[in-house]
C-alpha cells in the first residue's frame, strides 16, 4: 500500500493538482469533461515523476543532478501543453498559471518533506503523515481562496509583457535546480527550507499584484467601454427617431394624396402601403418578459431602418428569473453583432437574423442565428475583430460570456460559410430565486 501511495503522491501529481487550482476556476474548457479527466489521467500515467525516477535511475543516485533537473521541467514544460490543449488559454497564460501551480507544489513539497529538513521535528508514524496531508491541504486551500477564486473567469492577468513572466519562469527553475542539488548532497537544513518557502511565497505574491493590477486594467476598460456604450447608443436611438419621422413624413404625404384620390385600384394600392409602412409601429414585442420585449422591440426598428428581415419566436417568461441589466447586456450585445455582420451584406435580401428563445426541461435555449459575408474566424474563442481599435475586441460577446458563466450556463459559437450561430444554455431560475428542476 505505502509503494502504490508513492506513485500517486509524488511530484507530477502534486504539480498537476496545483495547477488546476488556478486552471478550473479561471478557465474554460476547450475540450468536453470526460476527454479533460482523460488526458489528465494519461499525463499522470505517462509523466509519473516516480516512474521517471526509477528508469533513470535518480532514487539509486546512480545519475547526474542536471539529469535530475531536466527530467523535473520536463514534467513542468509537458503540464503547459497539457493546459493548453485542454482549456482555452493562450500559450503564456497556459505557462502563467502552470507556473503558479509550481510555486504551490514548492510550497506543498517543504511540508511533505518537514523531517527531512528539520530532524529534530516531534512527530513520526501515522501522526506525522496526518500532519503532512492536512498541512498540504490547507495551503492549497489557502492559495485556492486567496487567489484563485478572488479572480473568476473574465479577470485575466495580463501576461503580454515578457519580463514578468520570464522573472517568475526563470525564478522557478533556479529553486528547483537549487532544491535538486541540495536534496541529492544531501545537506538539507532548516535555513533552506526556509528560504524556499520565503522564494516560492513572494513568487506567489508577485502573480497575486498582476491579478491585481490585471483586474483594475479591466475595470478601467469597462469604464471607457461604457462610454463607448452610451455614445453608440445616443447614435442608434438618433437612428430610431430619425427612421419615425421618415414615415411619418412619408405617411403625412400619402394620406394627404389620399384625399384627392378617386376609388379605384390606384386607391386601393395606396391604402394597401400605408397599412404596411405602419406595421413598423407594430413591431412591440410581446414576449411575457418586459426587459426582453424592450430590447427586442428597439431591435426590430434597427433592422427595418437597415433592411434587415428579422424574426423572433420568444418566450420570455423562461428568462423571468435573469435581472433585467443582464438581460439588456445579454441580448442587447449578441442582436448589436448580429445586425452589424448582417447590414455588410451588400444585398438586402440576404440580410436575415433569427432569435428563438425557448424552454427546454429546466433550461433556457437562446439560439440566434445571422447571416455574414464569408466564414468568422475565430480567435481564442472569439470572432477577430474588424475594427479598427482591438480595444474594444469581442467586448460584447465577452460580456455575454461572464453573464452565462455567472449564471451557471454555457455558451457556443459556431461560424459557417456565410453564417454565424449563438446558442446559448441558461438554468431556469425561479422568482423565489431557486433553480428549476
Amino acid at each position: 500500500m505505502e509503494t502504490i501511495w508513492s506513485y500517486i503522491e509524488c511530484f507530477s501529481t502534486i504539480l498537476v493538482a496545483c495547477e488546476l487550482l488556478f486552471c478550473v476556476p479561471m478557465l474554460e474548457l476547450k475540450v468536453s469533461r470526460p476527454t479533460a479527466i482523460s488526458a489528465i489521467a494519461v499525463f499522470l500515467v505517462v509523466f509519473n515523476s516516480r516512474n521517471i525516477n526509477n528508469i533513470i535511475g535518480a532514487d539509486a543516485g546512480s545519475v547526474t543532478h542536471w539529469v535530475i533537473t531536466f527530467s523535473a521541467v520536463a514534467i513542468f514544460a509537458a503540464s503547459v501543453v497539457l493546459i493548453h490543449l485542454i482549456f482555452r488559454s493562450t500559450k503564456r497564460l497556459a505557462l502563467f498559471y502552470a507556473s503558479a501551480g509550481y510555486a504551490t507544489e514548492n510550497l506543498i513539497f517543504y511540508v511533505r518533506n518537514i523531517d527531512q529538513y528539520f530532524p529534530a521535528f516531534p512527530l513520526e508514524g501515522p501522526r506525522l503523515f496526518i500532519f503532512k496531508l492536512s498541512c498540504s491541504l490547507i495551503i492549497a486551500y489557502a492559495v485556492y481562496i486567496f487567489l484563485a477564486k478572488r479572480y473568476p473567469r473574465g479577470h485575466e492577468p495580463n501576461v503580454s509583457g515578457p519580463f514578468m513572466l520570464s522573472f517568475v519562469v526563470i525564478t522557478l527553475l533556479v529553486t528547483n535546480i537549487l532544491n535538486t542539488w541540495i536534496r541529492v548532497d544531501g545537506i538539507q537544513r532548516p535555513p533552506v527550507a526556509l528560504y524556499a518557502v520565503i522564494c516560492n511565497f513572494m513568487l506567489l505574491m508577485i502573480e497575486f499584484d498582476v491579478f491585481r493590477h490585471s483586474s483594475m486594467e479591466q475595470e478601467r476598460q469597462v469604464l471607457e467601454q461604457i462610454m463607448v456604450e452610451r455614445e453608440r447608443q445616443q447614435r442608434l436611438s438618433q437612428e430610431n427617431v430619425e427612421l419615425i419621422n421618415i414615415k411619418c413624413h412619408d405617411l403625412k404625404h400619402q394620406i394627404a394624396a389620399l384625399r384627392d384620390m378617386p376609388a379605384g385600384s390606384e386607391r386601393d394600392r395606396t391604402i394597401g402601403e400605408l397599412e404596411q409602412a405602419v406595421l413598423i409601429y407594430d413591431s412591440t414585442a410581446r414576449t411575457g418578459n418586459p426587459a426582453l420585449d424592450t430590447v427586442l422591440t428597439e431591435k426590430s426598428l434597427l433592422c427595418e431602418g437597415r433592411s434587415i428581415e428579422f424574426t423572433c419566436i420568444a418566450d420570455g417568461s423562461c428568462l423571468d428569473g435573469i435581472g433585467a441589466v443582464d438581460l439588456y447586456t445579454l441580448f442587447g450585445n449578441a442582436l448589436d453583432n448580429a445586425i452589424e455582420a448582417a447590414e455588410k451584406l451588400p444585398i438586402p435580401e440576404d440580410r436575415m437574423i433569427f432569435l428563438r428563445v425557448e424552454r427546454q426541461g429546466a433550461f433556457a435555449r437562446i439560439n440566434l442565428e445571422n447571416t455574414c459575408e464569408g466564414t468568422v474566424e475565430l480567435v481564442d474563442g472569439l470572432p477577430a475583430t474588424s475594427k479598427d481599435d482591438e480595444r474594444y475586441h469581442g467586448f460584447g460577446l465577452k460580456s455575454i460570456r461572464m453573464i452565462v458563466d455567472r449564471l451557471g450556463g454555457n455558451m457556443v459559437i459556431t461560424p459557417t460559410e456565410g453564417r454565424f450561430s449563438l446558442s446559448i444554455l441558461l438554468p431556469i431560475v425561479m422568482p423565489d430565486g431557486q433553480v428549476a428542476h
